[in-house]
């Protein structure tokens, strides 16, 4: 390891690496958080926040210290520098087909060199740090838009951008093709690559990376989510946003899931717990399916099932961010497995409402809160359920149409007003919607009949390898944030059942006094 690289990262163990390009988005970043990172400029983007190092390999990057003197402590570059200023030569590959099947072994070489994509070179010297200092370390790159098609950080001068906008564009999506080749190595990294920015791979939203790193380095919380008590909205509709297994096992991605349900109003989200090997037959488990984990379905499901200390995270980032959570639990080794969470509710979903002995079972120990899905059921099924969930505190009944997506004709948003009325007989019941549907119409529709829960399930981009879930809607594009809205709105207009004068009337005509 270079001694001048580890001179310049020795007082910053533990810290987290930003990589800082020059893509419009870095201009929302609150830059002012970066200062507790070690930062990685790549071109001229100290222009946009000075760090600890520097890599490039254009000439023009060096005419910005005739404006100004360099500012990083270190630069990487196959160009010579200014008499005094800290340098670690390289060598730099150029673009070749042959260098480009040769890109993975250079990278994980102990020798740093400069690659045509710059991104991948800073990479490198962050794995590198990654390993000097023991640990693994989380990157984050800002600014790494990987079009020109929205210009570029209006903290660059126009006179800094180079080359013709086709070209540019061409040089900088084939980028984004070595960067994906380089997420595949997952398991041979030293860290943990965070793209910010809307991107199907990206892990955090512009937003949710302002969220998180603010919570976490300046000791700022949002306020506490009791879990115990109704929606923080006047009239008490809940709001879920279902993630099911949409993380894909990824702590980063799902830790940003969290956080932009929590930023769009959800009150809750929601995750699934099942045992792999007891809940599908082994010939599912043996069928092919290509996936980052291997080869098979079975691959596949242990793959993205969360572990105890993923849960225990979960349950420590939800208090710490704000927000409650718990799960659809599909078998006994689950039930048994959540339990160890003391959870204050637990879903039991329309997939299992076969399954009457586990039902029963969890019936016969449960106390606290159940949510009791009721797709592809009827009203046996809501018989069931009451006679047997006796020992539930609160028993949420959610309409549901077990079809994906399901046309709005076959919500049956009048079962809600059922199970509303059966809450008039028995306390305990809440009514509730579990939408399949597309879009908010229904789900505004559900709050009008009675609706207390409402429950949508939520992605956050897509990813070709995974299932696609075709009713989940986006939390990268503010699709789920414009839903929580539509359910509020529902709310308000609903309003309260007691009959009062409101503000805004007044009669329409003045009439003589009798």
């Amino acid at each position: 390891m270079n001694q001048a690289l580890k001179q310049v990262v020795s007082q910053k163990q533990g810290r987290d690496i930003v990589i800082i390009g020059k893509g419009p988005s870095v201009d929302q970043i609150d830059l002012s958080l970066l200062k507790h990172c070690i930062v990685i400029n790549t071109n001229d983007s100290e222009l946009v926040y000075p760090g600890d190092v520097a890599v490039f390999h254009h000439g023009w990057v060096l005419d910005i210290f005739d404006e100004q003197a360099p500012q990083c402590k270190l630069y990487v570059s196959d160009r010579h520098l200014p008499e005094g200023v800290e340098h670690l030569p390289a060598e730099f590959i150029p673009y070749t087909p042959e260098s480009a099947d040769f890109l993975i072994h250079r990278f994980f070489s102990d020798t740093i060199h400069i690659e045509s994509a710059i991104v991948v070179t800073a990479l490198k010297i962050a794995n590198q740090i990654a390993k000097l200092q023991n640990e693994t370390k989380n990157v984050y790159l800002l600014g790494f838009d990987f079009t020109t098609k929205g210009g570029f950080t209006n903290k660059i001068p126009s006179a800094a951008l180079h080359a013709e906008p086709e070209y540019q564009e061409r040089i900088i999506s084939s980028q984004e093709q070595l960067l994906q080749m380089l997420l595949a190595e997952k398991a041979r990294l030293n860290i943990n690559i965070n793209h910010v920015g809307n991107k199907p791979y990206s892990v955090y939203s512009v937003d949710a990376f302002n969220q998180v790193f603010t919570a976490r380095h300046r000791g700022v919380t949002l306020p506490k989510h009791d879990q115990t008590s109704t929606a923080p909205s006047q009239y008490g509709v809940k709001v879920i946003a279902e993630i099911t297994t949409n993380h894909f096992g990824d702590m980063d991605r799902l830790k940003s899931m969290i956080v932009a349900a929590k930023q769009a109003g959800a009150d809750y989200i929601k995750l699934q717990k099942r045992d792999v090997e007891s809940f599908y037959s082994k010939e599912k488990l043996d069928s092919p399916y290509n996936s980052p984990f291997g080869t098979t379905f079975r691959e596949y499901r242990h793959g993205i099932e969360l572990n105890r200390e993923q849960f225990a995270f979960v349950d420590t980032f939800c208090k710490e961010i704000g927000i409650g959570w718990f799960a659809s639990i599909l078998d006994m080794p689950s039930y048994d497995f959540i339990r160890q969470f003391d959870p204050d509710m637990i879903k039991l979903p329309s997939t299992i409402s076969e399954h009457k002995d586990y039902l029963a079972a969890v019936a016969s120990d449960f106390t606290k809160d159940v949510v009791i899905s009721t797709g592809y059921t009827d009203e046996a099924y809501e018989s069931f359920i009451l006679d047997n969930f006796t020992k539930a505190r609160n028993i949420y009944l959610l309409q549901c149409t077990s079809a994906y997506p399901t046309p709005n004709e076959d919500t049956q948003i009048g079962v809600i007003r059922h199970y509303y009325n059966l809450a008039k007989k028995e306390p305990r019941i809440i009514p509730g919607f579990s939408s399949h549907d597309i879009g908010s119409l229904c789900s505004m529709m559900a709050v009008a009949a009675g609706a207390k829960m409402i429950e949508k399930h939520v992605k956050f981009g897509n990813v070709a390898w995974s299932h696609f879930d075709e009713v989940a809607i986006d939390l990268v594009n503010g699709d789920f944030t414009q839903f929580v809205k539509d359910v509020r709105k529902a709310e308000r207009i609903v309003g309260s059942e007691a009959k009062v004068i409101q503000a805004t009337e007044h009669h329409k005509y003045w009439v003589s006094p009798k």
